[in-house]
């Protein structure tokens, strides 16, 4: 991608799958002026942090934008496209073919630094309900490198920012998955869990992950699915 995105081979979908969240350094190339602001004085605007206050819609808006950039400037064939995974895509890398039941495994809780960016007692108490015993080196959102890579080589899957997903390509917004840095209930750190109460919302937490697909655009729709 012409921002500097990877993006990681999964079989079981046949397509690419963004290595890491889209961080505000790539989507600032877009939007020059998006600012991902702070958290009670912590930062989240770093170039290698996940984006964040983005919504549904400005997914969308940003796959279609590098989707034709790309396109324009021969670095993405024609039939190809950046989109949003839809839910069970996004099930399917997360469970990593074994089913399991959070992004890190079945284990309830997670051991120290072992399952990503979650709200451990490092942020004593800074946004919400922490992991029992578990700690992470981050208070806020962390670099997207360092937010635990899970067995299929993708980061961040579970914790760091809520990621959106789309129902089919070209369909209505599913929910936001994977949980964030935040404080949440155990039941939202499953992989099965899908939160649409906000889900066209822009929040400190709300951010989103690339695929990049090779199937033709569905007649009718935008470029990004």
């Amino acid at each position: 991608a012409s921002t500097g995105m990877e993006f990681v081979w999964v079989a079981k979908l046949n397509c690419w799958v963004g290595k890491y969240e889209v961080t505000n350094g790539e989507y600032r190339k877009k939007d020059r002026s998006h600012d991902s602001k702070d958290f009670k004085g912590h930062s989240l605007n770093g170039d290698r942090q996940p984006v964040v206050h983005v919504n549904y819609d400005d997914a969308v808006a940003y796959a279609k934008w590098l989707t034709e950039k790309d396109r324009a400037s021969g670095k993405l064939p024609a039939g190809y496209s950046y989109r949003l995974p839809t839910g069970d895509e996004w099930m399917t890398f997360a469970q990593c073919g074994d089913g399991r039941v959070y992004p890190w495994g079945d284990d309830w809780p997670p051991r120290s630094g072992q399952a990503g960016n979650y709200c451990g007692q490092e942020t004593k108490a800074l946004a919400g309900s922490r992991i029992p015993g578990y700690s992470d080196a981050s208070i806020v959102t962390c670099d997207v490198e360092d937010s635990w890579k899970n067995p299929w080589g993708l980061y961040g899957v579970g914790g760091n920012v809520w990621e959106c997903t789309s129902k089919a390509p070209g369909g209505a917004v599913d929910a936001w998955r994977g949980a964030a840095w935040g404080g949440n209930p155990q039941d939202f750190l499953r992989c099965s869990f899908r939160d649409a109460c906000y889900a066209s919302g822009r929040t400190y937490a709300t951010g989103f992950r690339l695929l990049l697909n090779r199937q033709p655009v569905p007649k009718g729709e935008t470029a990004s699915g």
